[in-house]
């Protein structure tokens, strides 16, 4: 892989604030994301100036899901990308939390005693109820990061999408166990370069 990956999760969200899930559910940026989102699209313009290349180069690959389109518009719009509805990719979706989206964790606990608790058992392959388990999502995950990759063999690419898969995406660009997978951080303030085999963060 010749050029970057820069990898962004989207920016603070209404239900991120409340601690509810979102999963393939959205809410709106709240003024803290948008700040978040110009402040990233500011740190990748200098980003792609240190690195040689001017951002109308890069090739935008994103969610579709509301909160990413937000953070993209913001973000592009300060760092001078380019970008149209074929950069949305449906892989890049959040991870769903099925019939838990939109709750927050007391309200689970009170409609399904003891799930959240089995979730943290076995993290990697519980699935909530009409959800997606870490298994699931690693499957369409690997699938996207294969088409990225073989994009940036041409140009760097910006990713834009979210926190549970953004940090599956890393762990299978660095060839992570699923236990240091689990532990990344979701940075909403921050971005990550893949390259050369590391992932560097960039604030």
């Amino acid at each position: 892989m010749k050029h970057p990956i820069y990898l962004f999760r989207h920016g603070e969200t209404v239900w991120n604030a409340e601690k509810r899930a979102q999963g393939h559910l959205d809410s709106p940026l709240t003024e803290m994301g948008r700040t978040q989102a110009r402040a990233m699209g500011l740190a990748l313009g200098q980003e792609l100036a240190r690195g040689g290349y001017t951002a109308p180069a890069v090739i935008v690959r994103a969610s579709p899901l509301g909160r990413v389109r937000e953070t993209l518009a913001i973000a592009a719009e300060t760092a001078g990308l380019v970008h149209d509805d074929a950069c949305h990719d449906h892989r890049l979706r959040e991870m769903s939390w099925g019939d838990w989206d939109g709750l927050n964790g007391t309200e689970i606990e009170a409609r399904w005693p003891g799930e959240m608790a089995a979730r943290r058992l076995d993290h990697w392959n519980y699935c909530p109820p009409n959800g997606e388990s870490y298994v699931m999502v690693e499957g369409r995950a690997r699938a996207a990061l294969g088409d990225i990759v073989a994009l940036a063999a041409d140009k760097p690419v910006a990713v834009f999408a979210h926190g549970g898969i953004g940090r599956v995406l890393r762990g299978l660009f660095l060839g992570a166990p699923q236990a240091d997978v689990l532990k990344m951080d979701q940075p909403q303030d921050s971005f990550y370069r893949l390259h050369r085999g590391a992932a560097d963060r960039i604030s």
